[in-house]
C-alpha cells in the first residue's frame, strides 16, 4: 500500500512501510535531510518511522513573505524620494513670478493708464503725476465730464470736454494740497520718475497771493504743484512753510510756466527751453489763476498730480 510522508518540506511516495525506489542494484532509500541533501543507502528498516503527516510549514511561508524587506525598504525609499522630489520643488515654486500683466488703470491712477511722474508704483502706490490736456477751466472738485478720457494716451487726449479730474483714473482725484502730497509721497522727489522734463503737475492748492497758501473761497491766486516747471521760492522761508513741500509756483498768469510773459531769471520758467510751445493758459485775472486754468499738448510739460481718494 502506497503512503505519503512529509520529510524536510517534500511528500516522498513510497511502498507499505517506506518509500523506497528500485534498481538493479537492489532497494534504496532516498531521505531529505536537514540540509536538504538527498542521502541514499540502508534499507526502510533503518529509516525513522515516524510517518506523521505533517502541514505545510505556514510559519516558514510566512518568513519566505518576508523576505522582502528590501523591496519594501526600497518601495519606501522610492516613496521617500519621491516626497523629497516634491518637497524640494514646492519652494521654488512658490517662487516664480507670476506675470499677471501690465498694472491696472485703478493701480496706475491716471485715467489713460499711464503715470508721467511719481512712476515707480511699488514707491508711491497713491500718488502719481498724470499727464494730459483739459479745456474746462478750473482746479478745485471739477466733476469729471469726458469720461475720463483725458491724459497723453488717452482716447480724447486733446481733452476736448474735459476736466481736470478726467485725467484721474477712477477713485482717484486731483490731490487737495500739501497734506495729502505729504501723505501720499512725503515731498515731490518722486514727480520726475518717469518724467519727460520741464514738468509741472497741479494740485488744488492756491494762494491769498504773494505765494501766501491758503484753502478757502478767496484762495485762488496762483498754482503750486510737484515739478521742474514753474517758480521755486524756498528762498522765501515765511511762505514756503506754508506750501511745502508745494513751493512751485505758476507765478502771476502762469508766466512761470510760459515763454511770453516776461517772467524772471529766477523762475525755471518755458523761455529757457526754446522750441517748445506754450501748454499752459491761466486767463487774463492774475488773482484768480486757479479758476481759469487750462491746458493744452497733452505729451508736454505736465498735468496734474492725482491721489487716492
Amino acid at each position: 500500500m502506497a503512503r505519503w510522508l512529509w520529510i524536510g518540506g517534500l511528500v516522498v511516495l513510497g511502498a507499505a512501510g517506506w518509500g523506497a525506489c528500485s534498481s538493479d542494484e537492489g532497494t534504496a532509500v532516498g531521505l531529505v535531510d536537514a540540509s536538504d541533501i538527498v542521502r541514499f543507502g540502508g534499507d526502510s528498516a533503518e529509516v525513522p518511522t515516524d510517518t506523521r503527516e505533517t502541514p505545510p510549514d505556514t510559519a516558514a511561508v510566512a518568513d519566505d513573505t518576508q523576505v522582502a524587506p528590501d523591496i519594501i525598504a526600497d518601495a519606501d525609499a522610492s516613496d521617500d524620494d519621491t516626497h523629497e522630489a516634491f518637497d524640494t520643488l514646492a519652494p521654488d515654486d512658490t517662487l516664480v513670478a507670476v506675470d499677471t500683466g501690465p498694472p491696472s488703470v485703478l493701480q496706475v491712477g491716471c485715467a489713460d493708464g499711464s503715470r508721467e511722474g511719481f512712476a515707480d508704483l511699488d514707491q508711491y502706490p497713491v500718488i502719481a503725476g498724470c499727464g494730459g490736456a483739459w479745456d474746462v477751466p478750473g482746479i478745485f472738485d471739477m466733476p469729471a465730464s469726458c469720461g475720463r478720457a483725458a491724459g497723453n494716451d488717452g482716447a480724447n487726449a486733446d481733452g476736448v470736454g474735459c476736466t481736470v479730474t478726467d485725467l484721474c483714473a477712477e477713485g482717484w482725484g486731483v490731490c487737495h494740497g500739501r497734506a495729502k502730497v505729504l501723505q501720499a509721497a512725503g515731498g515731490c522727489e518722486g514727480a520726475l520718475i518717469g518724467a519727460t522734463g520741464p514738468v509741472f503737475f497741479t494740485t488744488q492748492m492756491s494762494s491769498t497771493g504773494a505765494f501766501a497758501c491758503a484753502t478757502g473761497a478767496d484762495a485762488t491766486n496762483d498754482l503750486f504743484g510737484c515739478g521742474n516747471l514753474g517758480c521755486d521760492f524756498t528762498s522765501n522761508a515765511t511762505v514756503a512753510d506754508l506750501c511745502a513741500p508745494l513751493v512751485l509756483s505758476s507765478h502771476d498768469l502762469c508766466k512761470g510756466l510760459r515763454n511770453d510773459l516776461g517772467c524772471g531769471d529766477w523762475c525755471n520758467h518755458l523761455g529757457k527751453y526754446p522750441g517748445l510751445p506754450n501748454a499752459w493758459s491761466c486767463g487774463s485775472d492774475g488773482s484768480h489763476e486757479a479758476l481759469n486754468v487750462t491746458k493744452s499738448h497733452p505729451d508736454q510739460q505736465g498735468g496734474v498730480l492725482c491721489c487716492r481718494e
